[in-house]
């Protein structure tokens, strides 16, 4: 993962600016953290999802070079009650 895009990731998850959710990459408002990654790198970023933001899969405009496994961890912690703050931890220790 590119270590500036990783940085906004991180500062962004723990900005409060984008409002936790789980299920979906976004919905109503609140956010997996794979949304969050995919809001801070195209303000248009659901075009790429015509037909459901339920998704581990990203297209690879908005995957910041995540791989299957890394985004399935994610959306594991991000849906299993892993705050944004531990999930910004987590990924500035193992991405």
């Amino acid at each position: 993962m590119d270590a500036q895009l990783k940085a906004k990731w991180v500062a962004a998850l723990r900005s409060g600016e984008y409002p936790q959710g789980n299920g979906f990459l976004e919905k109503d408002g609140c956010y997996c953290c794979l949304g969050v990654l995919c809001a801070i790198q195209d303000e248009q970023w659901k075009k790429y999802f015509p037909d459901s933001l339920y998704s581990e899969t990203l297209p690879d405009a908005v995957n910041g070079g995540l791989s299957g496994a890394e985004r399935r961890e994610l959306a594991s912690q991000n849906d299993g009650g892993c705050s944004f703050t531990e999930i910004a931890d987590y990924i500035e220790k193992n991405l």
